[in-house]
């Protein structure tokens, strides 16, 4: 039963991250009906994030797709690289209702940021601090706002100056941190500089540790404050198969139904979300599932943590 799904709402951005994969992918918007297709295929979706490999609040419709979920009683998440937060977007976004409301940045330092983002690091400060300020002053218990940040080898140590400023703008929706994506479809659009930014298996205890106490130091304010907290939630690959797998979906921006955000080949897909019939959508699904339960790592998530520790999981398990 799929509960949870991240809709790309766009490929296009205005930024130029080095290691975000849709500046390597065709610049399109999700078409609405592509959209409503597969909000109408999932009756019992909980939770959207919307986002992707583009800047979401560039998509023209971005807020009809937020009061159409909210008008079903699903909650709403989005990631933004922040540089829209005009006053006038502020109150649209504090009028639609969101869960939470998350922004990417890897470092603290303005020069850094530009080198890595391609954009001004005062005018994304500045726009998130109006925005929790505006949240507070309206007494508003939602969105929960916090930072989503990409672990570089380069800038494990930036995490420190990052954690001081979410304390400082007063933020609680907690800082959630990814390693570098390593799986095949993301790591062949990395040039040769980016790709050395990996932080590798010497370094992995390293982000470990730095992410459980950002849990302890950052913790979300409300139940359900953030998209993938509330999918992982109780994750244990000993006891469940990925939770992407289990009960999560993502549609790309150009209609294709995959297993999670990571799987971008065309061979990867589901299926289209109106080409293809739920049911072998469904069936795709349930042969990756049956896979990692067998103790394989299937090949659409090779290089993937997850898929990687459930299936390792299942291989060690007493009952095979």
């Amino acid at each position: 039963m799929i509960r949870f799904a991240q809709i790309e709402p766009t490929t296009r951005c205005n930024f130029t991250c080095g290691f975000c994969v849709g500046r390597h992918m065709p610049q399109r918007d999700l078409a609405w009906d592509d959209f409503q297709a597969f909000l109408h295929a999932h009756p019992d979706l909980r939770h959207v994030e919307l986002q992707g490999e583009g800047e979401p609040l560039l998509h023209p419709r971005f807020f009809d797709m937020v009061a159409a979920c909210r008008a079903r009683g699903i909650l709403v998440s989005l990631i933004s690289n922040g540089s829209l937060l005009s006053d006038e977007m502020i109150d649209r976004l504090l009028a639609a209702d969101l869960r939470s409301i998350h922004i990417s940045l890897e470092s603290a330092d303005p020069a850094r940021f530009q080198q890595i983002r391609g954009g001004k690091f005062a005018k994304v400060e500045a726009g998130l601090r109006a925005l929790a300020l505006r949240r507070d002053e309206l007494g508003l218990v939602h969105p929960n706002i916090g930072l989503a940040v990409t672990v570089l080898r380069d800038t494990i140590d930036d995490i420190h100056a990052i954690y001081r400023f979410y304390h400082q703008l007063g933020l609680d929706g907690g800082i959630a941190v990814q390693q570098l994506q390593g799986m095949p479809a993301y790591a062949r659009s990395y040039a040769p500089t980016m790709a050395a930014q990996q932080l590798g298996d010497e370094m992995t205890p390293r982000f470990n540790a730095m992410r459980q106490a950002l849990a302890q130091g950052a913790p979300v304010r409300t139940a359900e404050g953030f998209f993938y907290f509330a999918l992982f939630a109780g994750f244990d690959p000993a006891r469940q198969t990925c939770p992407w797998l289990e009960r999560g979906a993502y549609l790309a921006s150009d209609g294709r139904v995959t297993g999670c955000c990571f799987m971008k080949d065309e061979a990867s897909a589901f299926g289209h979300i109106r080409a293809d019939s739920p049911q072998s959508v469904a069936a795709r699904r349930h042969a990756l599932i049956a896979e990692m339960e067998a103790g394989k790592v299937p090949a659409d998530c090779a290089g993937c943590p997850t898929g990687h520790a459930v299936a390792r999981a299942r291989s060690l398990s007493p009952a095979r």
